[in-house]
């Protein structure tokens, strides 16, 4: 059983409650990455940023399947993380 099959199994059973945080959570980090490329001046960062969070918070929403619901989330918090440490640095 791989890793995503795991994760797909793990977000099935606590559906509604594993939604609520994954969506809060990188609702937040999305927030701040768009925030610190604000004020960096970055706006390519920022629809970056917008986009990509705001996908996840659809899939989320709109009760999608539990693949596309993890891969867009870990692709939003992967994304914004690394945004956040290239404002941080640059």
């Amino acid at each position: 059983m791989g890793w995503l099959t795991k994760q797909e199994a793990k977000f099935e059973e606590n559906r509604f409650g594993a939604m609520t945080v994954m969506l809060t959570f990188q609702s937040c980090l999305g927030s701040v990455a768009a925030m610190l490329a604000i004020q960096d001046g970055i706006w390519a960062l920022v629809s970056v940023v917008a986009v990509l969070t705001m996908s996840s918070n659809a899939m989320f929403i709109a009760q999608a399947d539990a693949k596309p619901c993890i891969v867009t989330f870990y692709l939003s918090v992967v994304v914004n993380t690394l945004i956040i440490l290239f404002t941080a640095f640059y």
